[in-house]
Parts: structure tokens; C-alpha cells; sequence
């Protein structure tokens, strides 16, 4: 039986957990089991799961296998691709610059970004794309029309005569020369390109790169310091293997390597999808991101009306089951305790992520070196395993693991 995409939305929206502690002995013993189902059923070879309640970290474990090649566990530190969990984070840097008076959400993009198309621009709307509809995926391109201009290397490098893989700067530069799919601002469709396009944005706005840009304005304000931007074919500190579901090849877009390669290394540039798809992390870090944004406390990320326009900057025809695309975030505006829900799914060859930060302060993240063939079925039997999991555990030990 298959799932929608609103099922699985409204599915990753429900979850509440009661508190939850990585704890002596026993007493995570139904976490600890469901993450060992989950890998087993799902056929993936390691992942580690992170819990954190009203600020605290209360719960990080790795399962299973970092490497299977050299028979290494993932750790609770263990390093994965985030995959488009790294958009609420690009988000984020966009609106602290908004917060500083260096952006706003309703000026037009195009002037900002100091870029050359390749032979002229070839749509005028390009100049009514605006920072707001590039953050709730309403820029004007729709991947079932014109297909995913992130993953189109080798015919951005075929028209360009560049050599590949091509680069974000590049990516942006071809896609101003070409046709977007709607009109900006008039209805959703899921975009990886748009925030591809935020991250030059940063880069313009900041003088600086993307990376060090994002340290500056999340991270370092989070605590956070084991995150970076990951690589295509070499795997950084800390950072675990990856694998396709069926072990297949698939084309290079890399000229020095075989035409043939495994999925996860080389099918793809993860560093021209760094502000969509780029940042590696564990769990903890992630949850210190999600941790920062809870206005009942002082946050040291965004201001108490920036979260608000999180959650009301809702994407035409996004909505259903009482959820909606947001400002980098899926939302539900009436989740636990009566204040919004927010989360967001991730997936690459080879990853397979989920992060989700509920409105009674439980947030979680979950993340995979492997990604199952079907897509929303997977995203519904982890949140209802960790979900049944959690119901079963009563009492914890009091500590926080952040510290």
C-alpha cells in the first residue's frame, strides 16, 4: 500500500514523545531495540538517533554499521549527509541576515546575486523571484516539468562546455538563461534550485562563502562545531559510509572517474548542493539547531517575530491535513502543546534523514548512511517505530548530554 506526500507530512507532524534520556542499564532498552528493527527491516547497514526535551539532550545513540568494509559501528558523534536537512539551516542564515537589516523577504533576488547568465536572460519573471518565495519552494520551477537543475551536471557542462561536475555558481548561471515553469509566488512545488540560489544569495549579501557565512550567522551562535560542508568522493572526519539500496552503478558525473560509479560517491556533486543538501552532522548538532529556536527561552538564533514568520509564511496549494510549507520548514501550526510543529525530511543515494523539532519542546533527529527504494511507506515506519518506542519508556535518569 502506498502513501501520499500529505501522509507523510501529517505522519511526522503528530509525533509527541514523553521524555526521553540516553540512560544507564535498561531503562532506553525500547529505543535501543526499535533503532535495531528499523536497520534490520529496512536493510540499512547503520544510522543513529538523537532526542532532545526542553532544551536538553537527553538521548544520542549510533546502531549498527559506520563502515561495512571495515567493520566499524556508528557512534552516538558518528558524522552523516544531512541531505535537505541542511534547508532549515540555509533558512536560518537568510533570516538572521533579514534580522540585521541586510535582506528583506519581499525584495527581488536578481539584483542581489551578481551573476552572469550564459547567453541572457531568458524570462522576465526571473525578476519578480523574490527571497520569500525562494524560501517556501513558490520560485516558478517545478521538477515534474523541467526536472531538477541540481542534478543536471551533464548538460549544464554539454551547453556551457565547462568542465563537470558543475558547480553551484555555475548551476544558477545556466538556469538564468532558461524558462521557469509558473509564475513566481502563485503556487508550491518542491525546489531544490531555490535554495541553491539562497546560498548565492548569502554569498553575495556577506562577502564570504557560503560555509564560512553559515558558521558565522547558525552555528557558532548554536554551540555548534562539528558540522561541515561534506564531499562528493572524500569522506570527512568522523563521517560514515554510505550505500545504495541495491548495491547498483550509476553514471559518473566526475570526467576523471569510470562512467560507472556507486551511487552515493560520484553520481552526483554534493558540494554544488551545499545550500540545499550540502552540511554533514551529527546528531547533537542537530538538535542544538532545533534547540535554539525555541522562543520560550531566549534564543541566541532568531527573534521571536522571525519564528513567526516561519510559520506564517505559507506556500499556495501547500497545504492539507492542516499542514504547510513554511519558511525552510514543513509546519503545522496547531502541533503539540497547542504551539506549531516543524520538520523536514532529507534524502540523497546512500542517506536517509529526519528532523523534527514539536511545539511541547521534544525534538529528534534520525539519520542513515542508506536510503530504501520506497520513499513515504519508510518515512511513516520510522516515525510510528521511534514513536511506539518512546510510549513504552516511564522513568529516565536526569542528564543532559549537551553538556
Amino acid at each position: 500500500m502506498g502513501f501520499t506526500r500529505r501522509q507523510v507530512l501529517k505522519g511526522a507532524a503528530a509525533l509527541g514523545f514523553p521524555a526521553i534520556v540516553r540512560a544507564e542499564g535498561s531503562a532506553t532498552a525500547p529505543l535501543d531495540a526499535a533503532m535495531t528493527r528499523l536497520l534490520s527491516s529496512l536493510g540499512i547497514p547503520g544510522g543513529a538517533l538523537g532526542i532532545a526535551r526542553a532544551g536538553r539532550l537527553v538521548y544520542a545513540k549510533g546502531f549498527g554499521l559506520a563502515s561495512r568494509e571495515r567493520g566499524t559501528g556508528v557512534a552516538a558523534d558518528s558524522r552523516f549527509r544531512v541531505a535537505s536537512v541542511t534547508k532549515p539551516i540555509t533558512a536560518a542564515a537568510i533570516l538572521r541576515l533579514v534580522e540585521q537589516g541586510k535582506l528583506k523577504l519581499n525584495e527581488p533576488v536578481l539584483p542581489r546575486l551578481g551573476l552572469q547568465p550564459f547567453g541572457g536572460i531568458s524570462d522576465t519573471r526571473w525578476g519578480r523571484v523574490t527571497v520569500h518565495h525562494l524560501l517556501n519552494h513558490t520560485g516558478g520551477w517545478d521538477k515534474n516539468v523541467s526536472g531538477d537543475a541540481m542534478f543536471k551536471s551533464p548538460q549544464i557542462c554539454s551547453e556551457t562546455g565547462l568542465a563537470g561536475p558543475a558547480d553551484a555558481r555555475t548551476t544558477v548561471r545556466w538556469m538564468l538563461g532558461r524558462k521557469l515553469d509558473f509564475e513566481p509566488g502563485s503556487r508550491f512545488s518542491y525546489c531544490n534550485f531555490g535554495y541553491c540560489v539562497l546560498g548565492r544569495l548569502i554569498e553575495a549579501v556577506t562577502g564570504s562563502n557560503y560555509e564560512n557565512a553559515v558558521r558565522r550567522l547558525v552555528l557558532k551562535p548554536c554551540g555548534i562545531h562539528h558540522m561541515d560542508l561534506g564531499q562528493s568522493l572524500r569522506p570527512l572526519s568522523g563521517e560514515v559510509s554510505y550505500y545504495h539500496c541495491d548495491g547498483s552503478l550509476g553514471d559518473s558525473v566526475f570526467p576523471r572517474l569510470p562512467p560507472r560509479v556507486p551511487w552515493p560517491y560520484g553520481t552526483f556533486s554534493l558540494e554544488a548542493n551545499d545550500a540545499n543538501g550540502g552540511w554533514i552532522a551529527n546528531v547533537s548538532d542537530l538538535l542544538r539547531f532545533t534547540t535554539a529556536l525555541d522562543e520560550r527561552a531566549h534564543s541566541p538564533l532568531l527573534q521571536s517575530s522571525t519564528l513567526q514568520s516561519i510559520y506564517s509564511g505559507a506556500a499556495p496549494g501547500s497545504g492539507g491535513g492542516g499542514e504547510y510549507q513554511g519558511l525552510g520548514w514543513l509546519v503545522r501550526p496547531k502541533g503539540q502543546g497547542g504551539r506549531p510543529n516543524l520538520w523536514h525530511i532529507g534524502g540523497l543515494p546512500g542517506t536517509k534523514t529526519l528532523l523534527v523539532r514539536l511545539g511541547d519542546g521534544f525534538d529528534w533527529a534520525i539519520l542513515f548512511n542508506s536510503r530504501p527504494a520506497s520513499f513515504d511507506p519508510v518515512n511513516l515506519q520510522i516515525q510510528n517505530t521511534i514513536y511506539q518506542a518512546a510510549r513504552e519508556i516511564a522513568a529516565w535518569p536526569d542528564k543532559d548530554l549537551f553538556s
